[in-house]
C-alpha cells in the first residue's frame, strides 16, 4: 500500500532548505504525480496528493511560490517571442511535430527555447542561473538566429515538414523535462565558466 509520506532516512531535508507551505513542490517521478510541499521532517516530507511505494525516485523544487509565479511569468512573456516568429511562417495552425512538443517524459523543442529565451532576453532566475555578459551575447545571437529560422521557416516544427535546419548547440547532453535542462546548462556554467 502506498504511503502518504516521502522517507529517505539519507535526506538531510530541513539542512538542504525544504521548507512546508511556502509553495515548494515534490515530484514522485516513478509515478508521475506532484503536489505542495504540506510537512517536513530531517528525514520525511508530505505533499498534498503525493503517495510513496519503496524505491520510488523523487525531486524536490526548493523554490517558493512566488519564485515559481515569477518564473512562470517569465516563461509567458517569452513564448510570445516564439509565437510571433511561429505565426509569420503560418505554423501557428499546423499540427505539430512530436519533437517540437513537450510531453511527460521529454521536453521539445518550443520549450527548450522558451527556457532559453526567459534566461537571456528577460534574465529570468530559472534554476538560479546566472550569465556572464558573455554568455548571454552567445546565448542571446543563438536565440536570435533560433527565432529567425522559425520566422523564415527553416526550422519548421510543422508535422511531415521539410524544413532545412534544426536548432544545435555546442553540446550533446539532452534533458527530458525543464529540470534536467536547467540543470544540464547550469552544470556547463559550472564546469566551463566559473
Amino acid at each position: 500500500m502506498a504511503a502518504p509520506t516521502l522517507t529517505d532516512s539519507q535526506g538531510d531535508f530541513l539542512t538542504r532548505g525544504v521548507q512546508p507551505n511556502v509553495g515548494m513542490i515534490l515530484y514522485n517521478l516513478t509515478q508521475g504525480t506532484d503536489g505542495p510541499v504540506t510537512a517536513v521532517t530531517q528525514t520525511t516530507i508530505t505533499a498534498t496528493g503525493v503517495t510513496w511505494d519503496t524505491a520510488d525516485l523523487y525531486r524536490i523544487c526548493l523554490i517558493n511560490g512566488i519564485e515559481i509565479s515569477t518564473i512562470e511569468h517569465y516563461l509567458n512573456v517569452a513564448a510570445g517571442d516564439i509565437i510571433v516568429a511561429l505565426a509569420a511562417s503560418g505554423q501557428c495552425d499546423c499540427n505539430s511535430s512530436a519533437w517540437a512538443l513537450s510531453t511527460d517524459t521529454t521536453v521539445g523543442l518550443l520549450a527548450k527555447l522558451n527556457i532559453i529565451d526567459a534566461a537571456a532576453y528577460y534574465n529570468c532566475k530559472c534554476g538560479s542561473t546566472q550569465f556572464s555578459s558573455g554568455e548571454r551575447d552567445n546565448y542571446l545571437k543563438w536565440m536570435s538566429e533560433q527565432l529567425r529560422q522559425l520566422r523564415d521557416g527553416e526550422l519548421d516544427i510543422c508535422q511531415g515538414a521539410t524544413g532545412k535546419n534544426f536548432p544545435a548547440m555546442g553540446w550533446a547532453q539532452q534533458g527530458h523535462s525543464e529540470f534536467q535542462m536547467a540543470q544540464i546548462i547550469w552544470n556547463d556554467i559550472l564546469r566551463n565558466h566559473a
